[in-house]
Order: C-alpha cells, then structure tokens, then sequence
C-alpha cells in the first residue's frame, strides 16, 4: 500500500511538469507578463483602469513564494507581484495574483484565492502572530486569450453551483479582474510596441494566425527601446511560442528573424535562437522520456516521446515510421531524432531522415 501510494504521488508530480512543459500559453505568459520588466505597462493598458489608478505599477516586484512548496506552486502559482498603493502615506502594500488561462474554468478564483489567502496567513505567521501586522492589499487578476466565451463578472460565488439569496451575505466574496484578450482588436493594441508584440502573441497564438503574423509581431520588437539582451530575451519568448503553438519549423523562423533584423546582428540572434528552441525541445523530449523511462527503458522511453511529439504536431503517426523508431537501438541517435521531431514541417519530412 505504501509503495502504490508513493508511485502515485510519483506519477502525479511527473504528470504536473509535463502538463506545465506541454502547456506553451502558461510558459509564454510567465516569462512576459510575469516579468515586472513588460507586467507593469501591460497591467496598465489590459486591466481593469482602477488598477493602474491606484497602484505604483511602476515598482512591481516579483513576489517571495518561498511559503509555498514545490507542489504547491505547480497548482496555484503563476504570477505575483508586490507594489504600493497610490495613497497619501505610499506605506500601504498591495499583493498581485495573476494567473493564466487558455480555457475558461469557474474554479479560478478558488485557485488564485488559494494562493492569495496562504500569501497573506504566511506573512502574519511569519511576525509571530503579531497584532500590528497589517496584511497586504491582493489584488487577483485572470489573465484570459483562449476562444472560448469567458464570464468577464468573476465572482468567489460563482464557485459554488447554488447559493440560496438569503444565505448569501455570509459567504465569502471577492471579485476576480478579468484580463480578456478577446476585447482588444489587433488594429487597436494599446501600450508601448512590446506591450502590443506580447499582447498579440497571446491572441494570435489561439486564433491559428501566429505563423503568418510573426514577421509582423517582431517588428514591433524591433522598435522597441529594450536595449539588446532584452529584444533578444522577448524575440525568444516569442518566437518559442510560436513554434509550440503552430508548425513552424526552426528554419522558417530563422528566415523571418532575418528578415525583420538585418544584418549581422539578425543573423547573430537568429542563430541563438533557433538553438534555443532545439534545446527546448531536447528538454521536453527528456522529460516526457523520463515519465515512461522509469517504467518501460530508456530505448521505448525514447521513441514514445518522439511519437507524443508527432502526434502532437501532425496527428496519427504512420505505421512504417512507428516500425523504424522501435527497431532503433541507439540510445543517443534516438534523442538525435527528438530535435528532428520538433522542427521538420511534417510527417514525410521526419520520414526522410530516418
């Protein structure tokens, strides 16, 4: 009974990071909206105005989490922030919850209050229980850019089924903002140019126009005052994405780099970045390796990630593909083919170099 019950916390973990890996929506909004670098002016603009009118957006800092653990964070954590409030004293702390999401889901609020709620008992632990502590201001925000109609009036109610009328002044409450990228026409993206290039990132991601678009999206990076690391950072961010969100191959990407930053240092960033997502995805091909590794050998370990990858990208896999891979005995040129999987345009394509 014990070792079934480690086995499935085991697997449970391992399903959690593959879900965290496979979910590119998540991962871009972390590394862009997550960084106080780009959440302050996106905040400003794609939030609800009372935001921007009563909080310092412009001293976010990445809040601690360190009260949470490891498995905690792969449930309840995507973002969070600390700032001032805009009052006459500037003493009085405000914590910010963002999360992420491509799908509606009414649960959310019992997800970021959960975050909220241990963020805030944490610090009054933390003085001792001391009665002068005065808790943070949380704010909880959704990040939404999936197709899907979403409820924009997010209530901690809407959690629960029913509520009888009379009953409901004692249960608690609190509001949600809604952050839908849905409402913000592409014509019309307001905040500075790497706001907009992450805010149609985010919407051009789940409406199939990404590919053909990212030209378009790197040029506004392009003209952005972020100094070379940054443009750099961001331009990785995003064409990843876009990669794991559409076919996309690495070449294709290195073209349209090229295209939208001339020269040596488009050449120089192109090549950075394609290894980038060739590492990537080594990294995801490993880790899928490693859930069904430890179970069925490296080897079968190995080809079933390139299948998942596949069959992620372009369906049903072959049988005269399947039928190569399992007779593949070599361990390094097996996970070769993991890089080749992630970037051919398609089924026949991985075929030839088999």
């Amino acid at each position: 009974m014990v070792n079934t019950s480690i086995k499935s916390v085991t697997e449970n973990n391992m399903n959690r990071k593959m879900d965290r890996l496979n979910n590119p929506h998540d991962r871009f909004a972390k590394k862009t909206v997550g960084n106080p670098l780009y959440a302050a002016d996106f905040l400003k603009y794609y939030a609800d105005p009372i935001v921007a009118q009563h909080v310092r957006l412009d001293h976010l800092v990445a809040a601690q989490t360190h009260y949470l653990s490891s498995e905690l964070k792969e449930v309840i954590l995507d973002v969070a922030f600390t700032a001032r409030l805009r009052d006459a004293k500037k003493n009085s702390e405000v914590l910010i919850f963002l999360e992420h999401k491509s799908k509606p889901n009414r649960l959310v609020p019992l997800q970021i209050g959960t975050h909220c709620f241990i963020s805030l008992y944490s610090g009054w632990t933390a003085t001792g229980y001391s009665t002068s502590y005065r808790p943070s201001i949380p704010l909880m925000i959704l990040l939404y850019n999936g197709n899907e109609d979403i409820n924009e009036e997010l209530f901690f109610h809407d959690v629960f089924d029913e509520i009888p009328d009379e009953f409901r002044f004692i249960v608690p409450q609190f509001r949600v903002i809604v952050i839908n990228m849905k409402r913000f026409p592409y014509n019309n993206l307001p905040g500075k140019p790497e706001t907009q290039a992450i805010a149609e990132s985010l919407k051009r991601a789940t409406d199939g126009t990404f590919g053909i678009q990212l030209g378009n999206i790197l040029e506004r990076v392009k003209i952005a005052d972020l100094g070379r690391q940054h443009t750099l950072d961001l331009t990785t961010s995003i064409t990843r994405y876009c990669t794991w969100t559409h076919v996309l191959t690495s070449e294709e990407v290195t073209q349209t780099i090229t295209k939208v930053f001339t020269g040596t240092e488009g050449l120089e960033m192109a090549t950075t970045i394609k290894k980038g997502i060739v590492q990537e995805g080594i990294e995801i091909g490993e880790a899928r390796g490693e859930t069904r590794g430890k179970a069925i050998g490296q080897l079968e370990g190995c080809v079933n990630m390139i299948l998942d990858i596949l069959s992620d990208r372009f369906g049903k896999v072959p049988k005269n593909i399947v039928d190569s891979l399992n007779q593949r005995t070599d361990l390094i040129a097996l996970k070769s083919l993991v890089i080749h999987a992630v970037s051919c345009s398609s089924l026949d394509e991985f075929a030839a170099d088999l």
